[in-house]
Parts: structure tokens; sequence; C-alpha cells
């Protein structure tokens, strides 16, 4: 690296789209807005800059558009890494989308002496709703530095202290929008710790800033899973986020595509498949026993309304379409293990209703436990879905 005695920023002019836009990087990031990026980290307004095009490269900076909405200032012998965000944001992911980029870029290169930073642009909509939080706090533990985040924001970030406060504050986000249920942290039965992640569109860089920071603040005896439920031709998480998530070395990654769930379901009569369990949190949100209070992760499962045996029982239908079955969301209930025991055994059951009905001819003793152990005699009505319903017939007409 040249050493530099005066700062100096190196910024690539092209966005992805500038082409077609007419919207260049040097517009945006402009002279005046380095001199205040300067100032705030080195407490000097002279420096020097320089915006290249696609054919630049150097250690830091590969040959391409502007990936990561980044800016390279040198200065001595130190590199910072400067991410900006967008000038306006038109959706929920849309003013951090090039973080992870930034973030990949910044984790991958071997130079010592560097750091990480933000800066807020005058941004054009609200830039402090739950979830951007959210994303400011996860950037901030694994080591964004905010240039500018007191004067654009009345929040004071703060980065999350531990595995568990990540997943307590995730599920108090999602809870609040149904909206923000992209990536879902929970707890296996063993208590290792699950992300279902979808690996495509805007929810890639979510569910990428998830496993940073949970890789961030793992401890020793911990044991983190990433789901990649993928779909048709959308494929893994972007090469690059890979890449960092194996360097970091702490989550094993775990591909599940529907060769994968075709053999889960051909081996047994027991389907815990990832797939599943997404559709779950998809229509019944985070962890919790739809009959009592329960919402301790490790002791809840997702309960199949028509059981697996009985889905292949099923005569007329392909295996590809007791597949299908088999995985809709519509297809079960989080149920703690107590219930769902109760329920395998067919204890208890539900009406077309969704009223509570208890087998009559338990002993009484039993009876008053299982009456005891329930808190909601009546399943909500959102989980009623014709589909559903139709599983819960097919269901009770077996059972009978």
């Amino acid at each position: 690296m040249i050493f530099r005695t005066k700062p100096h920023f190196i910024v690539k002019e092209n966005l992805q789209k500038s082409k077609n836009t007419g919207i260049y990087f040097k517009d945006i990031v402009t002279p005046k807005v380095l001199e205040d990026v300067c100032f705030r980290i080195t407490d000097r307004n002279d420096f020097t800059y320089e915006y290249v095009d696609n054919e630049y490269q150097d250690e830091f900076l590969d040959r391409s558009y502007n990936k990561g909405r980044i800016a390279i200032m040198q200065y001595n012998d130190m590199v910072y890494y400067i991410s900006f965000s967008e000038l306006q944001i038109s959706g929920r992911n849309s003013s951090v989308q090039s973080v992870p980029t930034a973030y990949n870029m910044f984790y991958s290169n071997p130079y010592p002496k560097k750091r990480l930073f933000y800066y807020f642009l005058n941004v054009d909509g609200n830039a402090e709703t739950d979830y951007q939080i959210l994303i400011y706090r996860l950037m901030n533990t694994i080591g964004f530095e905010f240039l500018n985040a007191s004067n654009e924001l009345m929040y004071r970030i703060k980065p999350f202290i531990s595995v568990e406060d990540i997943i307590f504050n995730r599920k108090i986000n999602s809870g609040r929008n149904r909206s923000n249920n992209s990536t879902f942290i929970t707890k296996g039965s063993n208590g290792e710790i699950e992300i279902f992640g979808k690996t495509y569109g805007a929810n890639k860089y979510e569910t990428s800033m998830f496993c940073y920071a949970l890789s961030k603040l793992w401890q020793p005896g911990q044991i983190i899973k990433l789901y990649e439920v993928l779909e048709g031709d959308l494929k893994e998480l972007p090469e690059s986020s890979l890449n960092v998530i194996r360097q970091m070395g702490v989550i094993n990654i775990i591909p599940t595509d529907m060769t994968l769930e075709r053999k889960i379901f051909n081996s047994n009569n027991n389907l815990r498949s990832p797939r599943y369990v997404l559709n779950l949190f998809n229509k019944l949100g985070n962890k919790h026993c739809s009959l009592c209070n329960c919402e301790i992760p490790e002791l809840i499962q997702g309960a199949h309304i028509l059981p697996i045996a009985a889905i292949k029982r099923m005569s007329g239908l392909s295996m590809e379409e007791k597949l299908k079955i088999a995985l809709d969301g519509e297809n079960g209930l989080w149920l703690c293990e107590n219930h769902h025991k109760m329920f395998d055994e067919g204890m208890i059951t539900f009406d077309k209703e969704g009223q509570l009905c208890v087998k009559n001819d338990l002993d009484r003793r039993h009876l008053i436990f299982i009456n005891e152990s329930i808190k909601y005699k009546v399943l909500p009505q959102q989980f009623l879905s014709d589909k559903f319903l139709w599983y819960l017939n097919q269901r009770n007409s077996i059972t009978k």
C-alpha cells in the first residue's frame, strides 16, 4: 500500500445501473460529502480524491462497478472503508442492500490496519423504522462505525451483546410486522441455534447480516446451523457472503433443496424438514404452542395435522403431490412436546370450528391433567383456512 501523508479517497464512479439511470456515484458522493467524511475520521479538511472507472483495480478495489456503495480512504498506513446509504428508502431493505457487499470486501481483505464506517446521506424516507434499527444494530455488532448517525437518527445505535439478545430482538421485531419475516432464528430441540434463511431477492442481504452478527457473538459450546431453503433455480447465498461465513468458521451451512426433501420424506414417517419448519414460520410466526403459553423454542415442534404415514397411504396421488402435502405450512401447528404427543396419540383433536375435542374415554385423572394443561380451547380464526380444515377433516376421518 502507498503510504499517504494526506487523506486520499478512491471512489468508483459507476453504480450498477448508472448507464441506464444517468445517476453516477460521483454525483452522490461529492467532494463536499468526502470533506465531511474526512473531517469526522481524521479531524482534517485537506484531502485528495479521485473518481475511477470500472477498469480500475488495486489491492482494495476489484475491477467492476461500485459494489457496496463504497469509498476507500487511505491515510498514513490505515485504510478506511466507507459505505454510504441510499438517497431514498423505498423498501425495508433498500437502504442497506449494499452493506453485506461492503462488509464482504472489508472482511475478506487481509490488510490488517483497516476500519469500517457507514455514512448517512440526506435520506428521503423513514430511516428509523424498527426494522432499520435492527439492521443498524447488526451492522454495529459486526464492526460498522456510524459517522453521522447522531445527526440523522434519534435512536442511539447499540450493538447486540449475545446470540440470545439477537434471537429475542428478532422475535420482537418480526412480531410487530409479519412482513419482516424473511429470516427466522430459533433454537432446536437440542439447544442448537437454527437460522432459516431465504437466500434470494432482498432477503439474502438480511440472512447474511444475521449470520455475520451471530458468528461474531458465538461462544464456545454453541452450535449454529444455517438452513438455506433453496427454491427452483434460486440457489445459495452469494458466494462472497458464503465465503465470509465459512471464514468466520462458526456456522454450519446446510443447503436444503427438493432432492433432500424427497429423501427425508421417503426414509421415515417423522418429517422434520427445514422447508416444512420454514413454511410453519411463514404461516404461524415464531414458535409458540397453540394450546398453552409455552414459548420455549427447544420444546416447540411442528405437528402435522395430516400425519406423514397417512399421507403416504393416500391413493391416486403421485409422490410429488404427497411431498407437497407433507411440506405444506397449512398442514401443521406449533405444539409443545406434551401437546404434540397428546395430538399424535389421538387424545386431543379439533372440530371444524377449531374447537378443542378431548377423547372422552380417558381416565378421569388424565382428563383433568389434559384440561388443566390447555389454556386455549379454540384455535385462532386465522389458522382455519380451507386447506387446514381439509387436512383436519382427513385426520379426523382416519382417527375415528
